[in-house]
């Protein structure tokens, strides 16, 4: 009998959640996968009257509801990967009594999971955007839209294992933890310009790498989007790079309590 390498093992694993992943996720609820495109589309409703009509403002030099969906569908995208990776083991507890299964299988399989959901989200939006609205939706710089991109789901990957896991510890914190990203929500640049605030706002929520992110998205989707002192698209890498090696080794020290029944 053919023994399998373990690398193949692992992908056939990864392959078999991702599937369950997709499969529960769109029949978690009614109309799962109207749900999934509903919540970028309200926020980007709600954001679009709150600016323009009630607030009778526009964004010189961009359509409002580009503007608006370039940084609140990749938000979303790394919200999502951060609280579904906070669920993952407690979610498939059962399934690691299966010698194969390994809490970081669930983990990736979710973070692939949300990742090919927002692939989806974003191109049916933003092309329904542009085919019925007229609007211009196109990437002026692909490369490093999709680089950053990468950096922000690395980056949420890395934060969501060490909320899994401190969550594991201590599920008290799980309540805390999404109440987090209420906050970040509005001081990520996600709803306005970086450039309309006040001088001695920037300096403050800089420290928060995800507006980093969501301003170096928006330079890689228009062509002529100003430059915010105080933005680096390497803050965010760095950030990344720390957080992803404290995930792995608080993962390799917890990794026998994760999968305790």
């Amino acid at each position: 009998m053919h023994n399998r390498s373990s690398l193949a093992i692992t992908r056939a694993v990864i392959f078999a959640l991702t599937l369950r992943e997709i499969k529960g996720r769109l029949n978690a609820r009614r109309l799962g996968t109207f749900w999934i495109l509903f919540e970028p589309i309200a926020h980007v409703i709600g954001m679009v009257l709150i600016i323009t009509v009630i607030r009778g403002r526009t964004i010189p030099g961009f359509e409002v509801p580009v503007f608006l969906l370039t940084g609140i569908v990749p938000f979303i995208l790394m919200k999502n990967i951060c609280l579904k990776l906070m669920e993952a083991v407690s979610s498939n507890k059962a399934l690691f009594s299966y010698r194969q299964i390994k809490p970081a299988d669930a983990l990736v399989a979710r973070t692939l999971v949300e990742c090919c959901l927002f692939v989806c989200v974003y191109v049916l939006i933003m092309g329904s955007v542009g085919f019925f609205a007229g609007y211009d939706v196109s990437i002026a710089h692909p490369l490093e839209w999709v680089v950053m991109l990468l950096v922000g789901v690395l980056l949420a990957f890395s934060i969501g294992v060490i909320l899994c896991i401190a969550g594991e510890a201590v599920p008290e914190l799980k309540t805390f933890f999404r109440l987090m990203f209420l906050p970040l929500y509005f001081i990520s640049g996600v709803v306005y310009p970086l450039w309309a605030l006040p001088d001695n706002v920037l300096p403050w929520i800089s420290w928060n790498p995800f507006l980093h992110i969501v301003d170096s998205l928006r330079w890689a989707v228009f062509p002529h989007y100003p430059f915010t002192m105080g933005v680096n698209p390497y803050y965010p890498i760095k950030v990344t790079l720390v957080l992803f090696f404290i995930a792995v080794g608080m993962y390799r020290a917890r990794r026998l309590q994760l999968v305790a029944v």
